[in-house]
């Protein structure tokens, strides 16, 4: 499959990001990171052949989790202000403690259950072990 749309997305993220972090814009910087992640996960998954819808509603759902938690957190983040505290935790710690690593042993799992269709289907597997095992 051509991932050149995909390739061009990749490169304008990276640039968004650079420019939010040159001008000093944390969250945004922080959002094309996850952006970027997104759009490289969408890349990968489609190099073996289209995967599935449910797949790439659950990634894109994550990017806009993640994204709405980043700006949460910025959000509640005041310096001036007095310490926003969310479950025992300033609000940018608990952001990390109970959103952002939810999300991502999500995302790990997902790779897992969807290794094999998705990723490296079995006859790929066979196909990739009869060129390239050691004997």
């Amino acid at each position: 499959m051509n991932n050149s749309p995909l390739a061009a997305l990749c490169a304008a993220v990276c640039v968004a990001a650079l420019c939010a972090g040159l001008a000093g814009q944390a969250a945004l910087l922080g959002m094309s990171a996850v952006a970027l992640i997104v759009v490289l996960a969408a890349m990968g998954l489609r190099a073996p052949g289209r995967p599935s819808r449910r797949v790439l509603a659950v990634l894109v759902t994550w990017g806009a989790l993640f994204c709405g938690l980043l700006a949460l957190g910025f959000r509640l983040h005041d310096p001036t202000g007095s310490l926003a505290m969310i479950g025992g935790f300033p609000a940018g710690t608990a952001m990390l403690v109970y959103g952002t690593t939810p999300l991502g042993i999500t995302m790990g799992v997902l790779y897992g259950l969807t290794f094999d269709r998705e990723i490296l289907p079995l006859e790929k597997q066979r196909e990739f072990l009869d060129r390239f095992a050691s004997e």
